[in-house]
């Protein structure tokens, strides 16, 4: 794997979420001279999608002059082929406004690819990535959705590393997680780092193995490791949800909406809590104050727009008030 391509990979616009895909995985199997030879199927396991999509995306980054593609005659009498070479070429992409997207329906995965469902049957999720309503900020933060994918993923093998004590290398788990497809949003950096923690206090080793970042990034299963993994974090939580509605109302008063406790907040609050280093109801007081301290006038009505509850109650704005981030 080559880190240079992946990050210019990262960096390229192609113009539809596949395709991004199949180049990144080029990058992830090429060496340091942009040389690969994956097999359409290898590249179509990877990405989740069809071998006949990936034709036609192997197709458009040629037209978008950022690939190369050398046909390898088969070795059975020269009949068929074998796997193609590919030359990446990363330094000056030059789109072209003839490619046509690949139609949806050549996106998803061949049929003879569905994973099957679990035993335990259908789970659902309970992810508490935001999601942009009217109760979102305008937008004051700021950065490419490539460059903070990339670094959410730095961050999540940083983070597994720690926690597990190893020296995995191996981004792309990680990278595909992250990255929005038109069928599922991106999972967030707080999601992966405790379906982490989950996977590496619960999982039983075999023979003293850690489990890999490629054997908890499952995408068929990850609904179901993030549901369990914030059930497993909210066990032994020690919170009283009148207190924390009670100190936020009294920590900003005059600042913020005041808010009122319901089922939803109820379990906004113990969805918060699977996020919290301390799951007692003193680190969501801490957290109020260092919001309050912390946040720019922005989240207090400056722009027209204020911050709520709800808003303070969602893994990613935890995230950034911990970090100094805001």
């Amino acid at each position: 794997m080559s880190m240079m391509l992946m990050a210019k990979a990262m960096a390229i616009k192609t113009g539809n979420p596949i395709r991004k895909l199949v180049l990144i995985k080029l990058a992830d199997n090429a060496n340091d001279r942009g040389e690969c030879w994956p097999s359409y199927q290898n590249i179509a396991d990877h990405c989740e999608c069809s071998k006949s999509a990936v034709r036609a995306h192997i197709d458009a980054l040629i037209a978008l002059g950022i690939l190369v593609k050398e046909n390898r005659p088969g070795i059975k009498n020269g009949k068929g082929n074998a796997s193609n070479i590919y030359y990446m070429k990363l330094d000056n992409p030059m789109p072209d406004k003839n490619i046509a997207p690949v139609p949806p329906a050549s996106i998803g995965m061949a049929p003879q690819a569905t994973p099957p469902v679990p035993p335990h049957g259908t789970r659902t999720c309970h992810s508490f990535e935001p999601v942009i309503d009217p109760n979102d900020p305008p937008a004051p933060q700021g950065g490419g959705g490539d460059e903070k994918i990339m670094s959410d993923a730095q961050q999540a093998m940083t983070f597994y590393n720690a926690a597990s004590q190893s020296r995995c290398r191996d981004l792309k788990p990680f990278v595909l997680m992250l990255t929005p497809t038109t069928t599922r949003e991106g999972y967030s950096l707080a999601d992966l780092q405790l379906v982490i923690r989950w996977v590496l206090a619960t999982w039983r080793c075999r023979a003293g193995r850690i489990p890999k970042p490629a054997s908890i990034c499952r995408i068929n299963r990850f609904d179901g490791y993030l549901a369990d993994a914030e059930a497993w974090a909210t066990t032994a939580s020690d919170i009283d949800p009148h207190a924390v509605i009670s100190a936020y109302n009294d920590i900003f008063t005059g600042a913020l909406p005041a808010a009122e406790l319901d089922s939803d907040r109820r379990q906004m609050i113990a969805r918060l809590a699977a996020h919290m280093k301390n799951k007692t109801t003193g680190a969501f007081l801490g957290y109020f104050e260092k919001f309050r301290t912390e946040a720019p006038d922005f989240y207090f009505g400056t722009g027209g727009w204020r911050a709520s509850f709800d808003y303070l109650m969602k893994p990613e704005t935890l995230r950034k008030t911990r970090e100094g981030a805001l």
